[in-house]
């Protein structure tokens, strides 16, 4: 959980702008609503910890430990803003990079699986724009698995990112490997 701390600085409390409601699970016995709200979180130690404990819980995108344990390293340091429900738990973040002053980076980013696809991604991606375009930024990219490679939650990571404005540039198999190749989408922040 995470603590209220004067470091932190609140973006977007959505309780306060639009009451937004979540609703968790697919069937109505199991639908429950809570508030959610989208800070930028300052401090280093909650950012590893906040990204550390949701990657973990994302094994289809995320399975591998060492590459969980250098996210939550280097997260350290970026610019993060999480979303975080009525107990102040994250359930949802995204890190930036900027590069040339003019490039926006999304580094890394994840979400509950109970909590996706209930526009908590969506939310997420909507602050993260605006402080790019706050910072002068005129594009905003992601690296993601390339279509080349035939795997359901990277199809529907890909479909996100469509669905915000993104496009597809260009499948770097350099990059990362051959059996891994990435793909490179942009947006326009003109």
């Amino acid at each position: 959980d995470l603590k209220e701390q004067p470091k932190r600085f609140i973006l977007w409390e959505i309780m306060n702008i639009i009451r937004w409601r979540v609703s968790i699970g697919r069937s109505e016995e199991r639908k429950m609503t809570g508030d959610i709200r989208i800070i930028e979180i300052q401090e280093d130690d909650e950012k590893s910890s906040c990204t550390r404990d949701i990657l973990e819980k994302l094994p289809e995108w995320f399975g591998n430990k060492q590459a969980r344990d250098e996210y939550a390293e280097e997260v350290r340091g970026l610019p993060y803003y999480a979303a975080v429900n009525s107990e102040n738990k994250c359930i949802g973040f995204f890190s930036i990079k900027i590069h040339y002053q003019h490039t926006g980076d999304i580094f890394v980013c994840g979400v509950l699986p109970e909590y996706q696809h209930n526009g908590v991604g969506r939310a997420l991606y909507q602050v993260v724009e605006s402080r790019l375009i706050q910072r002068g930024c005129k594009y905003v990219i992601v690296k993601t698995l390339s279509d080349a490679v035939d795997f359901e939650p990277y199809a529907r990571t890909r479909e996100f990112y469509k669905s915000v404005g993104f496009e597809s540039l260009i499948t770097l198999t350099e990059m990362w490997d051959e059996e891994n190749p990435c793909l490179i989408m942009l947006k326009s922040l003109l």
